[in-house]
């Protein structure tokens, strides 16, 4: 089921309200989670039944062995051990199987030249979060950070409906006190009226703003596919298009998941935070996806880091060396998995490469010039050219990550340098109002001009604490127009129109989130 559709707006989450706020009214607080499980299942099996199963016993089976990992931890280490790189195992392959399967028996037959095939496989909705989700459970449970619960405790972490489709991926240790704490439906009110403000400038997000930017960029890749010849206004226009698409379909599910789970008074991490006003490739990751950076990160990177520091220290290599080793091989590494978790295809590892070089050359910048950085911090000119560089790096990545082969990506590229087409710049502006709504100019200028000065959702809603950790992440990208809502009449009008036109523009047609893919 879609957020972004008429049936999830006036029957699925009005009906799931009343339910939860009705047995909490009654004080049937053991009753509500069940209701939430309930209500999570019904939202996933709308849009894939068929494996509503595959969800459940993957559930099921990832809580029984966290209970073993658990109980050998302190008694049998190595067994609890050997439990976890089972239980890491079996999600992974399971994972690979549905998603890559086809992917890798590709590239066998390519290589040595058979003709094996398998048969079709559906890529089961969620299967890369909820796995995700999971692996850091057992994880966390061999660590001894958290503490196994019950089944029905464990399922409301797992499928709660408005992270369970596409994040974000959330930590049990930082859910399980809000569902099952004191705290639980109090502030009702409140947390409704802030999470219908949230919710409603992400269908705004998604529907006005990231399905008009795709009616431009989609046409220019699928020309591309087709072989048709890419010009350069074709290309600039396909790609800043397709960046606003991108940036404003993952905000605006963001924005939705983090409404929906505030109006049952569930407090999301945060999952995006104004990317494109990074000054660098490094910080910009840092607020693209930032759950699952911090799962590649937690669980990936580091691990892989460690040994590799301990190696260069005992080769005894030098700075350079040494950075390569342990900074650039992982940092490639890590990308590369990140790309292939996006989609079995070389555009994805390519652009997963892409970035990787990107940070890699970001980081020996960063540690070539420490020591100048701190004798003369660099100026205004320098730190404009750097949001430039990042910029024009992110739109060429993005590039390949929407394209549907290498070689549309190529042919896009090639349209972006026909610098012998400068001349036809003049076909970007619109000369009547028909064209206003036909050219793509004043799509894209209202769009970056949002990116770039107005403030994000969690800064516009900073008054009622919007996310979690949101006191480490407020003064970060400062908005240049601040505007902050607040209960007025003026506001309320204006989160009403918003939501208007929102749920309006769902008639023309309802596309799925483009993370809903992955």
């Amino acid at each position: 089921m879609l957020f972004n559709s008429l049936q999830f707006l006036l029957l699925f989450l009005p009906v799931t309200l009343a339910g939860f706020y009705l047995l909490l009214h009654f004080g049937k607080r053991d009753w509500i989670y069940a209701w939430l499980v309930g209500a999570s299942l019904i939202f996933y099996a709308v849009w894939n039944p068929p494996y509503v199963a595959l969800l459940v016993l993957s559930m099921v089976g990832n809580h029984a062995l966290a209970r073993q990992i658990e109980r050998l931890r302190p008694v049998r280490p190595s067994a609890a051990s050997a439990a976890l790189y089972l239980g890491v195992a079996v999600n992974v392959g399971l994972l690979i199987y549905y998603k890559y399967a086809n992917f890798f028996l590709d590239i066998t037959n390519s290589v040595a030249d058979t003709d094996w095939t398998l048969h079709k496989i559906i890529l089961p909705l969620a299967i890369s979060f909820y796995t995700l989700q999971q692996v850091a459970f057992l994880v966390d449970v061999a660590r001894g950070d958290v503490k196994t619960t019950s089944l029905a405790r464990y399922a409301t972490f797992v499928i709660f409906f408005p992270q369970l489709i596409a994040g974000p991926i959330v930590h049990y240790r930082e859910m399980m006190p809000q569902f099952f704490g004191r705290a639980a439906g109090r502030f009702a009110s409140a947390n409704i009226m802030v999470g219908l403000v949230i919710f409603a400038i992400g269908l705004f997000k998604k529907t006005v703003i990231a399905d008009t930017a795709a009616g431009f960029s989609t046409p220019i890749f699928t020309a591309a596919r087709i072989g048709a010849d890419i010009g350069l206004v074709d290309g600039w226009t396909a790609v800043f298009c397709y960046t606003i698409q991108l940036y404003f379909d993952f905000s605006g599910y963001s924005d939705m998941a983090v409404g929906l789970a505030r109006m049952f008074g569930i407090i999301l991490p945060m999952n995006f935070h104004s990317p494109l006003r990074a000054g660098s490739i490094i910080d910009y990751w840092r607020r693209w996806h930032m759950t699952l950076q911090r799962f590649i990160v937690a669980y990936i990177f580091q691990p892989i880091v460690l040994p590799l520091a301990r190696l260069a220290a005992q080769w005894g290599l030098g700075k350079w060396q040494g950075f390569a080793l342990a900074t650039v091989l992982p940092t490639m590494l890590s990308f590369i998995i990140s790309g292939l978790w996006h989609g079995a295809a070389w555009t994805f590892v390519l652009w997963g490469m892409m970035h990787g070089v990107y940070v890699a050359v970001n980081e020996f910048w960063r540690q070539y010039r420490r020591k100048a950085r701190r004798k003369a911090p660099p100026g205004r000119g320098d730190v404009v050219l750097y949001y430039v560089i990042t910029l024009l790096a992110v739109l060429f990545a993005n590039v390949m990550f929407r394209a549907e082969g290498v070689g549309s990506a190529l042919a896009v590229w090639g349209g972006m340098l026909r610098l012998d087409q400068l001349a036809s710049l003049g076909d970007f502006v619109p000369m009547s109002l028909a064209e206003v709504f036909s050219k793509p100019l004043v799509l894209i200028v209202i769009g970056m001009a949002l990116i770039a000065f107005f403030p994000n959702t969690q800064q516009l809603m900073t008054r009622y604490r919007p996310v979690l950790e949101w006191d480490v992440w407020k003064r970060v990208a400062p908005p240049v127009i601040s505007l902050t809502w607040r209960p007025t009449l003026v506001w309320a009008v204006a989160t009403g129109l918003v939501l208007m036109l929102g749920t309006v523009f769902i008639l023309r047609g309802q596309s799925e989130f483009i993370y809903f893919n992955f």
